[in-house]
């Protein structure tokens, strides 16, 4: 046992190990959307442990990862929401491609599409391996008349107030996610959210599409097409993977 204990393969297990603890599980792409850094619900230490845990070839931003439109209106910003965006510039130094693809609630960067800064990249929509990659707004025929969903944004942040006021005298049931669900399942029926996607990606010849922007994760095939939503950071906390040519929607579990 001692010799075991002393091998140099054991040894060299040990060092991959404490590798990949530090340096995180080495996957092919890592795509995440909504985080809304700067309101009081984003899970900001949730996406910086994902973060934390993958050395990616490629990291997606897919829309929604600061909310322009609420520190418009109030100022929120958490010390882990700056260690967030350290940690992604750090990804960018390491060489690591990242894809940010602007959203409504950070449409200001929209200033800056098709621009790049070493390895940051910023556009409204991108293809990667035949997949079409958008956050979904575009595509949104309700969120293009702005000032209704600046409203709705607003009344989205009073209800994660109540809710966890609520939760804390003991009420169980998310009165935020009730109202994202009603609301935003009310948006995709009147525009085919995920058909009009669909129809994006068939357009463009891709055989899957990766989106946000609904707080829905899901993953399913749509006329022969496979339709991905990463989800959020406020409720689902869930993120999709591509790694040894698989696409995989994951929910964060806290360490």
């Amino acid at each position: 046992m001692k010799g075991e204990l002393n091998s140099p393969f054991l040894f060299y297990e040990c060092i991959l190990f404490l590798i990949k603890i530090i340096i995180g599980m080495k996957i092919d792409a890592l795509f995440i959307s909504d985080v809304h850094l700067g309101t009081k619900g984003s899970n900001s230490e949730m996406v910086l442990e994902v973060l934390k845990q993958y050395e990616p070839t490629y990291l997606f931003l897919v829309g929604d990862i600061i909310d322009g439109w609420m520190l418009q209106k109030k100022f929120r910003w958490k010390q882990n929401d700056t260690n967030v965006i350290r940690k992604i510039l750090s990804y960018s130094k390491r060489g690591i491609k990242v894809i940010y693809i602007t959203g409504n609630h950070d449409e200001f960067l929209r200033q800056y599409h098709d621009m790049s800064f070493g390895n940051i990249e910023i556009c409204d929509e991108y293809k990667y391996e035949n997949t079409f990659i958008t956050h979904g707004d575009l595509y949104d025929g309700v969120v293009k008349l702005k000032w209704l969903g600046i409203l709705g944004s607003i009344g989205y942040d009073m209800a994660i107030s109540i809710d966890r006021t609520l939760k804390k005298i003991g009420y169980k049931r998310s009165l935020s996610k009730f109202l994202k669900d009603s609301v935003k399942e009310a948006v995709k029926f009147i525009t085919s959210f995920e058909v009009e996607l669909i129809r994006q990606a068939k357009k463009r010849d891709c055989h899957t599409v990766i989106c946000g922007h609904i707080h829905n994760p899901e993953d399913k095939i749509i006329e022969d097409v496979r339709y991905l939503n990463c989800g959020d950071w406020i409720e689902n906390n869930t993120y999709i993977i591509h790694h040894n040519g698989k696409f995989e929607l994951i929910k964060h579990a806290t360490l």
